[in-house]
């Protein structure tokens, strides 16, 4: 535990196995992106490598990011040609990637809540772009719909528009072109579980709410998407370009 009772989690104790296979809310979340993502990306936070087989056909050189060892060692037994770096996007010495690739995106789907010293890791992924390039960034949204999942992931946070602009607004490198929320059949199931008690984030309980999900409520959630996107959904999706 930290010294303010939050679970201490990362890798694969921070997410559901279904999550894996939940092609359709991972293809819809990555439509929002795959525009922006040029020939060389970054995805920071590779976990089960849900993306990756999504976006890779798409990028020239794909490079997976994770500050858990052991998740960067499964990645490689899945793709063993592939380009892996184990890293703090928080610390000042993940900026040494610059000298090893160009990167033209960085997409940061569901990471930036574990890390404690936010602002850090936020400025340094933008530092790590080239001129022109962009930030992808995926976070969940509203604290008042923080529950027992959040915490059992290890989320520190859940986030606004507002706090995102306030995370950037001292670094005159970049701009947001776009910031808005997603998901807002979603936030109502995630808002639902604030009542329940859960022990596990990967019990059958759970996964059987992912796969139903999944199934059935993706299709009205993008149906009400365009209608929400301003001010209500389970999560955000920021767009942040560096200046060239």
């Amino acid at each position: 535990m930290t010294k303010n009772n939050q679970i201490e989690v990362s890798g694969f104790e921070t997410m559901a196995d279904s999550m894996e296979f939940a092609d359709n809310y991972n293809s819809w979340v990555l439509s929002k992106f795959l525009p922006y993502a040029g020939d060389t990306l970054l995805e920071i936070g590779t976990g089960q490598g849900n993306f990756k087989k999504y976006l890779q056909k798409n990028v020239k050189t794909y490079v997976s990011l994770d500050i858990d060892e052991k998740v960067i060692e499964r990645a490689k037994l899945r793709d063993p040609n592939g380009h892996y770096e184990v890293a703090d996007i928080s610390d000042q010495s993940i900026l040494a990637l610059k000298n090893k690739y160009n990167f033209d995106s960085i997409i940061c789907v569901n990471v930036l809540e574990h890390v404690p010293d936010h602002k850090a890791g936020l400025n340094n992924m933008i530092n790590l772009l080239k001129p022109g390039g962009h930030l992808l960034l995926y976070v969940p949204s509203f604290m008042h719909l923080y529950n027992d999942l959040d915490k059992l992931a290890g989320h520190l946070r859940r986030y606004t528009k507002k706090d995102v602009e306030n995370l950037i607004q001292d670094n005159p490198n970049c701009k947001i072109i776009v910031n808005e929320y997603f998901n807002p059949v979603g936030a109502f199931g995630w808002w639902i579980n604030k009542f329940k008690k859960h022990k596990n984030i990967n019990s059958k309980n759970v996964n059987n709410q992912v796969i139903f999900f999944d199934k059935f409520v993706v299709p009205f959630s993008k149906f009400f998407n365009p209608l929400f996107k301003q001010f209500w959904g389970q999560s955000l999706y920021c767009i942040i370009q560096k200046n060239k």
